[in-house]
C-alpha cells in the first residue's frame, strides 16, 4: 500500500532540501554520487514513481504552497502547490511553504495551520512546517525578526524549520544568530543549485560549526559528496537532506 501512496511524488526545481539520515558506510571512495538508497528522509516536491528508498522513508518534507504578492491585487496570497493530502502515518511529516516576502498578514499562517489540520485529520504525524526563503546574507536580520514573529504565532506543538543558502555560513552578526537560535528548530543548508552540486561547497561547510545552530546538510540526488567530511562530532549536526530528481 505504501508503494501506491508514494506513486504521487517529486521534483523539477531546486529550492530546497531533504532531511536527516546517514549515508551507507560501505563506500570506499571519499567522493561519490549521492545515492538515494543510502538515505531514509526526503523532500517531496511533485510526482515521482515509487522507489525502495521512499518505502523505507522515516521523515519527509512535502511542498504545500507558496506565499507571494499577487501582481493584480498587490496583496499577499498563499498559492496551494504540491501533492494533495495523503495518509502516511508511519513517517514524520513536515509541510513546506516557499516564501517570497516578509510582510505576512494574519491569513497566511491561518491557511497554513488549516492545511496542517487537514493532514492531521488524515492520521498523519506533523512534525512542523518548513519555510523556504532565499534571503540575501546582508538581509538576514530582517528574516530573523520575521521568524521570531512567526514562532510566536505558531502553536508550540509544531517545530519550525528553514532552508539555508551556503553563503549564510558567513553570518557574523550576533543578534541575528541569537534570533535564529531562539526561534528555529533546524536549518537545512543547500549544497546544490538545480541538479548540480555547487563548487567549493566544502569551504562553506567548514564554517557552519561556528554558527552554533541546529543544521542539516542538503544534498542533491546524483550530485557530488565527499564522504571524508565528518560532522558527527558537532552536537548541532542533525543529518543530511536529499533533493530528489525526476528521472
Amino acid at each position: 500500500m505504501l508503494k501506491q501512496i508514494f506513486s504521487v511524488f517529486i521534483a523539477m526545481s531546486c529550492s530546497f532540501s531533504f532531511i536527516a539520515c546517514q549515508p551507507s558506510q560501505s563506500a570506499a571512495s571519499s567522493s561519490y554520487q549521492v545515492n538515494a538508497n543510502d538515505y531514509d528522509a526526503f523532500w517531496i516536491w511533485g510526482e515521482i514513481k515509487s522507489a525502495p528508498y521512499l518505502n523505507k522513508a522515516k521523515e519527509i518534507y512535502i511542498l504545500q504552497g507558496e506565499v507571494r504578492i499577487d501582481k493584480v491585487t498587490n496583496q499577499s496570497v498563499l498559492i496551494p502547490q504540491g501533492v494533495s493530502v495523503l495518509k502516511i502515518p508511519h513517517q514524520k511529516v513536515w509541510l513546506v511553504f516557499r516564501n517570497h516576502h516578509l510582510n505576512w498578514q494574519t491569513h497566511e499562517l491561518n491557511k497554513i495551520l488549516n492545511r496542517v489540520r487537514q493532514w492531521e485529520n488524515s492520521g498523519n504525524h506533523i512534525q512542523g512546517i518548513q519555510i523556504d526563503f532565499d534571503a540575501k546574507t546582508k538581509n538576514l536580520n530582517q528574516y530573523a525578526l520575521f521568524l521570531q514573529q512567526l514562532r510566536q504565532q505558531l502553536p508550540k506543538q509544531y517545530q519550525l524549520s528553514i532552508t539555508s543558502l551556503m553563503d549564510w555560513t558567513n553570518i557574523h552578526d550576533q543578534n541575528t544568530l541569537r534570533l535564529f537560535r531562539e526561534n528555529i528548530d533546524e536549518m537545512v543548508i543547500q549544497t546544490y543549485q538545480g541538479s548540480r552540486t555547487i563548487p567549493h561547497y566544502q569551504a562553506y561547510l567548514k564554517k557552519v560549526t561556528a554558527l552554533k545552530l541546529p543544521y542539516k546538510i542538503g544534498l542533491v540526488q546524483h550530485g557530488e559528496w565527499n564522504r571524508q567530511l565528518k560532522f558527527d562530532t558537532d552536537p548541532n549536526f542533525k543529518g543530511y537532506v536529499v533533493f530528489l530528481l525526476r528521472k
